[in-house]
């Protein structure tokens, strides 16, 4: 009887602990690209900062900064339905969603369409791949380093 008893309890024990023991890390992929970010080479083309927020549900909040200057800055749910935005002025539209560990912002601005996707290396360090689609371009990755604030 006594055995029985911690067999099972070793069992539910166990599955418990699974989602731990399975990813390894009990950070969301969400949680680890939330912060403030620049570019680790400061001779990066377009050297700004990004600042990802987690709002309510499936809503980010995303800025992108060039010194003082807000260039981009908006809400949008990670869901992939398009949002109305302004990038540097401009009307344009973005989609969110997530593809495994990276967040993809596909952004149309006229007859412009970008691609960029976020992915967390590690706790301090933040890939994003600027995908030009029309006009076909050259693929872009930038490193970037958290801001310890």
């Amino acid at each position: 009887m006594f055995g029985k008893n911690v067999y099972w309890a070793a069992v539910v024990s166990l599955l418990a602990l699974s989602p731990v023991l399975l990813t390894g890390d009990d950070a969301s992929p969400r949680d680890r690209l939330v912060g403030a970010w620049q570019p680790q080479d400061s001779g990066a083309k377009d050297a700004g900062v990004w600042t990802l927020a987690q709002k309510t549900g499936d809503v980010m909040h995303i800025t992108y900064s060039v010194g003082d200057e807000k260039v981009l800055e908006f809400d949008c749910a990670t869901t992939g339905k398009e949002c109305r935005i302004k990038d540097s002025g401009k009307s344009a539209t973005v989609s969110l969603w997530f593809n495994g560990n990276r967040l993809v912002a596909l952004e149309t601005r006229g007859p412009e369409v970008v691609k960029r996707r976020f992915a967390a290396a590690d706790g301090d360090s933040l890939e994003v791949e600027m995908i030009p689609i029309s006009p076909d371009g050259k693929t872009e990755k930038v490193v970037f380093h958290r801001i310890h604030k």
